[in-house]
């Protein structure tokens, strides 16, 4: 994240929507005990670790509220915002307020925060608002990811493993650079601005998806990446026949020894690679299904592990060489969140998380989550990819690609 960072911003941007929601003062409070439960947020980062903030304290702005769309400005705005990791916090809040409307804008260093953590925090946030809690108790720094991998991912097991893992996929990505040729392939253009875009798949389309799911064997990650390579395919590539890659991201929280719960603050994420064949008139359900199959196969072999492990020299690559992106698209999907839709009086009228766009990443990045029996799914692109109209119309393939599979008999 370190290095990432040191090419663009890359952020973790949270917003939270409130009704009868709760005055400034209060927000802040409780950010101030999370910061005094949570190592990482009162940390700086100094010579690549860790070191504690000599004072407390963090940035908190107010503003007034006066629409309703108003964080989705800010929300760009902070996507951009570069920290100073060196001097710390790795956390500010926007709070965006009026009469009882709020907006809670939270920009955090991604090398401290996953989704897990993320969604717990705002958890432990609205708690300590609402009065559920009045305190929670300190915890203790989370340790490097790898320091809790199972046995075969240590030792001189890890480099058999992580030797085996980096052939298979150096011979992947040459087995794409060479079916490409003549073909489009994601650009390269270096700068351009994040843009934020929004999809509610609403209950009934969940539900329906799910049952289409379980009727093929697919997961529901599979079906959202699967619709997102397709419909991107139809309006970047022209629906060429053509090899794509898209990413999914694995939580290896469940799978450290102990297993790490979503308590403390870190980033235990593996990003994870696969590249399969599209084009505009392709079997959607085929694509999921070919698309599942491989992140099964992946998962189930440690592939995780060993892309954890790879993510370093990659991104050093990958920045060294300025000379091709990662990949199409991204999918980061954490299913079902630990957040509830009340906290005494407080109503929780959306959920959005952003990550910092970026312009050797896929050109249509995404973050998901099941919230309120509904799919909150948030897209980020970049103006040097496209406009506010080409992404608007791919989101709306998206859509239209699920409703589509919803339909088929079951």
């Amino acid at each position: 994240m370190l290095i990432s960072n040191a090419h663009a911003p890359f952020n973790i941007v949270s917003v939270l929507r409130l009704e009868n929601a709760p005055l400034p003062s209060a927000v802040k409070g409780a950010l101030e005990k999370l910061q005094q439960r949570q190592p990482f947020l009162r940390a700086r980062i100094v010579n690549g670790g860790f070191e504690a903030l000599p004072s407390l304290g963090f940035p908190f702005t107010t503003i007034e509220r006066t629409s309703p769309n108003q964080w989705r400005e800010i929300a760009e705005q902070e996507m951009a915002f570069r920290y100073d990791h060196a001097t710390g916090p790795l956390f500010h809040a926007i709070y965006i307020y009026f009469d009882g409307y709020g907006d809670l804008v939270l920009n955090v260093h991604h090398a401290i925060m996953d989704a897990a953590s993320g969604t717990n925090l705002l958890d432990e946030l609205l708690r300590l608002c609402a009065g559920e809690v009045t305190d929670l108790p300190a915890l203790e720094p989370a340790p490097a990811l790898e320091e809790h991998f199972p046995p075969l991912y240590q030792g001189l097991w890890r480099v058999f493993s992580l030797g085996g893992y980096a052939l298979a996929q150096m011979s992947d990505l040459l087995r794409f650079l060479w079916r490409t040729r003549g073909k489009r392939t994601p650009p390269v253009r270096l700068g351009g601005r994040g843009h934020i875009a929004t999809l509610i798949l609403p209950e009934n389309l969940v539900d329906s998806l799910s049952r289409q799911g379980r009727k093929d064997g697919v997961t529901l990650n599979s079906l959202l990446n699967a619709a997102l390579v397709l419909a991107t395919n139809r309006h970047l590539y022209g629906g060429q026949a053509v090899p794509m890659q898209t990413f999914v991201f694995a939580d290896l929280r469940p799978y450290t020894e102990p297993p790490t719960g979503p308590e403390p603050l870190a980033n235990y994420i593996s990003m994870m690679r696969f590249t399969v064949d599209v084009s505009g008139d392709k079997d959607f359900l085929e694509l999921a299904r070919n698309l599942h199959t491989k992140i099964y196969r992946a998962l189930k072999q440690g592939d995780k592990f060993n892309a954890s492990l790879m993510s370093e020299p990659l991104m050093k690559m990958f920045i060294a060489m300025k000379s091709m992106r990662m990949g199409s698209t991204a999918l980061n999907y954490s299913g079902l969140v630990p957040l509830k839709a009340q906290y005494g009086d407080i109503e929780v009228v959306g959920l959005h998380g952003f990550v910092s766009g970026y312009d050797l990443g896929p050109e249509v990045a995404s973050q998901a989550r099941l919230f309120n029996d509904q799919v909150w799914w948030d897209f980020i692109y970049l103006d040097t990819d496209m406009g506010a109209e080409l992404a608007r119309t791919i989101i709306s393939e998206v859509k239209a690609i699920l409703e589509s599979a919803s339909q088929s008999p079951v």
